[in-house]
């Protein structure tokens, strides 16, 4: 069975993950953008979310 090494991205609009094979060639790559929710002009909410799905 071959291992890989997932490395994830979490950013402020979106979450990108690259998998990489042992050789480091990359196996791998997905993005999904998610919305920000502004409240009051004062702050920035994130929707709590299970991160997991996105990918």
């Amino acid at each position: 069975m071959e291992k890989y090494i997932l490395s994830i991205d979490q950013g402020t609009t979106s979450s990108r993950a690259i998998l990489f094979n042992q050789k480091g060639e990359i196996a791998g790559v997905a993005q999904r953008e998610f919305k920000q929710y502004f409240h009051n002009q004062v702050g920035l909410n994130m929707m709590q979310m299970k991160f997991g799905h996105l990918f």
